[in-house]
Order: structure tokens, then sequence, then C-alpha cells
């Protein structure tokens, strides 16, 4: 693996995740599967070398073990996405309240662990999940070396320049992509809730 991306979600990481592919990284977007085991507890001294076959992995749960995962992966880059903090509490109580609401456990147990893991509560309580922010991004420029890491703020207008010279990766001709808007997140949604796979 190359790049571990530490950002927390509402950060501009689906984007990231578009425009790390676009420059030929296989990279996995809001992992669902190989961290389980760490969730859940099942395996007490886990082995972070899960991802000997791609390039990135972006988003949680795979961002709350950035430190596990730079450790495993002592050749890895980081990659913090922030945005503006109004900005993102509005963004991830959106998405935690309209657009994957969780009620119980039992709707998405994965999802609702991931939530009390990372924020203490599945449902957005606001200066809880604010603290969570600001001490994840401090922790993340604290303890990741200046050489291993880019702070990126792509909501803020951060693109090709920053990234690509970061990752010495040529700059593409194509513009910075934008994955993620609300309205399609909201189209996804439905569709996996009737589909029965959220």
């Amino acid at each position: 693996m190359k790049v571990v991306g530490a950002g927390l979600s509402k950060t501009g990481t689906m984007t990231l995740s578009h425009a790390l592919r676009l420059l030929g990284y296989g990279t996995i977007h809001n992992d669902m599967l190989r961290l389980n085991d760490v969730i859940d507890g099942t395996v007490p001294r886990p082995d972070f070398r899960r991802y000997e076959d791609i390039d990135a992995v972006v988003d949680l749960p795979s961002a709350w073990y950035y430190r596990e995962l730079l450790d495993a992966y002592p050749e890895a880059k980081c990659i913090l996405t922030v945005r503006e903090e109004d900005s993102w509490w509005r963004s991830i109580s959106a998405h935690t309240r309209e657009i994957f609401p969780l009620s119980s456990r039992d709707q998405d147990p994965l999802r609702w662990d991931i939530r009390c893991l990372v924020y203490g509560s599945a449902d957005p309580r606001e200066f809880t999940y604010r603290k969570v922010y600001q001490e994840h991004n401090a922790r993340v420029q604290e303890l990741v070396p200046e050489s291993r890491l880019l702070v990126m703020d792509i909501i803020g207008g951060d693109g090709w320049e920053p990234l690509c010279r970061f990752l010495d990766a040529p700059v593409p001709t194509d513009p910075f992509p934008h994955g993620n808007s609300r309205k399609n997140l909201t189209q996804a949604a439905k569709i996996l809730r009737s589909s029965g796979a959220a």
C-alpha cells in the first residue's frame, strides 16, 4: 500500500478516491470488509498488513487506524483531508441524520459500530462530533512526520497540484474530480436501503 487516507468522512474523501484512481492507484473508499474483525474485537492483536493488493485506502474505518496502517506500511504516505469545521459539521450531521440515519444497531451493525467507535455515538451530537474532528486532525498532524503527510482542503479548492507534487506524479490534463454530491449520496442511500444492503 502506498497511501493511507486519514481524513474523516465528509472531508472530500470520495473526491480524493476518484483522484487517486485517475492517477492509477487502486483505491478502496470506505472499506466495509477488511477491518471488521478489528472493529468487532474478534482479533485481539490484529495484523494491519491486509492491503497488499491495493495502493490506497481512504475514509472510515481505515482513517481511524491510520497509525497502525502507517506502521504496517512504513513506505506509505498519509493524506489528511480537512474542511472548515462548521461546513464539516453541517455535512456530517446531514449525512448521519438524513442520508444514512440509524435508529438502532440492527439496521446496520457495522456502520453503527464505526460511528460509536469514532464519534462515541451513532447519532450526531454536535459537541462530541466536533471535538473528535478537532482532536483527530490535530493528532494526525502531530504524529505523522511532515515528509509523509499531505493536508488537503479539497472542499476549499486544493486539487491536482499539491496531490501530484506529494505523490511525485504528473498532473493530469483532466479536471480535478468532484465525487460526492448530496443528491447523488441520497439516491445511492435509497438504492442501498431498498436492496437491503444498508
